[in-house]
């Protein structure tokens, strides 16, 4: 039989609908606490009635404030119809429930691993009499946000499978030349990530004003930035580790000054920012300068308004890329924190792990601590320097196969590309991927030295420096 990724996805989004919670959740007893992490995305809401997301473990029919130290306690559980198969008529079921949601009041869904779903969108209507119910908050009626989100933690392609999730809606796009109603709900939805990173390990944001550019004025929405955004994204990407899309195309490369330029103001020195490689092939369209890559075309993700279909070639952008890195990154601290026995989640202080000192000999984890900075350093140098196409990666994007001819991947595959070439001026230090995260554990283990990165290292030094300059003219008085 000839392999094939979309039969061995298919197959593996059948056999987790054969036994899909039901609506009324068993009781269980508390599971032992276990070493996870949380992964937040900023983006359009979620499906979550997909089965990537489905978890049938005892765990996830306790509310999340019972394993989740810092929970808010008075979280909400939506109890949505999981035992079906076709989506539409789960949802008219449930539409009473959909209707019910209310803006900036947090939810969770048992029977799932979304932990946290929050809107910050306008409110609008329930229309419950259609065939397809429309104008519910929370859910995704997009399809961006749960692409991003399977890219996060996907069951069977997501970059850490088994993470938990945390969707935060908003709808800075309606309408663009409206502060009180773009900019509010984006700056609310990120703002609110940050104040729950004593929980929330990482955050992923693939969106960014629609063009590039800078109004000091603060008037035009999000159709560009203004300083209360540019300050915001600083502050929020000082509370945990947060990663940001580089941007799609010519108009968002940066070159030595990096990010913040007049073209996206928005990305201060403490953003990670994420480019894109294409299964293993130079990309030249994701925006430069970006801190780590992974695949941005063709890329195995969820397809929406669906439980049962497991992937499609959807992923697409610096979009797909920056939840894959962002959820390798949490798989990465999950990992730490099994070495070292910690089973909590979050940022506390500037520790993100921490265990009995001894348990390695040598590595970031011999003293039993591993800081947010060493969490990054671990990330950051991992990353592989020359990327080789990776399963979740799907297939080289041409125009025969989805492409638009103008984001094609060249014909130049980065294992080509001769060693004396400085790779940090088009993917940083690298891809986050399968291998990368192979030799993080490693490193985290004392198996396997941190590896040295010095050129990069220093690039990136003279990038920050230029950007904390520039960012003091885009931030305003």
């Amino acid at each position: 039989m000839t392999f094939s990724p979309r039969r061995v996805l298919a197959a593996t989004a059948a056999l987790a609908c054969l036994a899909l919670p039901a609506v009324v959740a068993p009781v269980h007893a508390a599971a032992p606490a276990q070493p996870t992490a949380v992964v937040g995305l900023v983006d359009s809401g979620i499906d979550a009635y997909h089965a990537v997301f489905r978890d049938r473990s005892p765990r996830a029919y306790r509310h999340p404030s019972t394993y989740l130290p810092g929970y808010p306690k008075n979280a909400v559980a939506l109890r949505l119809t999981l035992d079906t198969t076709d989506y539409w008529a789960a949802v008219r079921k449930d539409c009473a429930i959909w209707a019910g949601v209310k803006p900036g009041t947090l939810y969770w869904v048992p029977g799932t691993r979304i932990v946290g779903a929050i809107s910050f969108k306008t409110a609008s209507q329930t229309k419950c009499d259609a065939d397809k119910p429309s104008g519910m908050s929370i859910l995704d009626e997009d399809g961006h946000g749960t692409m991003t989100a399977s890219r996060a933690a996907g069951a069977g392609y997501g970059a850490c499978r088994t993470c938990l999730v945390v969707s935060v809606q908003f709808d800075g796009a309606i309408p663009l030349l409206d502060p009180e109603s773009s900019n509010k709900p984006t700056l609310d939805s990120i703002r609110w990530l940050a104040k729950n990173a004593g929980w929330v390990d990482a955050e992923s944001n693939s969106w960014g004003p629609f063009v590039p550019g800078w109004d000091p004025t603060g008037k035009t929405g999000l159709l560009t930035a203004s300083p209360e955004l540019v300050r915001t994204v600083e502050d929020v990407s000082k509370a945990h580790l947060a990663f940001w899309a580089s941007g799609n195309g010519a108009a968002f490369r940066g070159g030595i000054a990096g990010h913040p330029t007049l073209l996206t103001p928005h990305l201060g020195p403490s953003a990670i920012i994420v480019g894109g490689h294409d299964s293993g092939m130079v990309a030249t369209w994701p925006g430069f300068t970006a801190h780590v890559v992974s695949d941005g075309c063709n890329s195995w993700a969820a397809k929406w308004q669906t439980t049962r279909d497991s992937a499609d070639t959807i992923g697409s952008g610096t979009s797909a890329a920056t939840p894959f890195v962002a959820g390798g990154a949490a798989e990465i601290l999950m990992d730490a924190r099994r070495v070292l026995g910690d089973t909590r989640t979050g940022v506390r202080g500037n520790v993100v792990a921490k265990g009995r000192a001894g348990v390695v000999k040598s590595g970031p984890l011999a003293d039993g601590v591993l800081t947010l900075a060493e969490w990054r350093d671990v990330v950051f140098k991992t990353a592989v320097r020359r990327p080789k196409k990776q399963y979740e990666d799907g297939p080289v994007c041409t125009t025969l196969n989805g492409g638009s001819g103008l984001y094609d991947a060249t014909p130049v595959a980065w294992s080509e590309v001769p060693d004396q070439f400085p790779e940090y001026l088009l993917i940083g230090y690298g891809a986050v991927d399968r291998t990368s995260m192979a030799l993080a554990g490693k490193v985290l283990r004392g198996t396997a030295p941190l590896p040295t990165r010095t050129a990069t290292d220093t690039y990136f030094a003279t990038d920050r420096q230029v950007r904390e300059t520039t960012a003091t003219i885009f931030r305003g008085p």
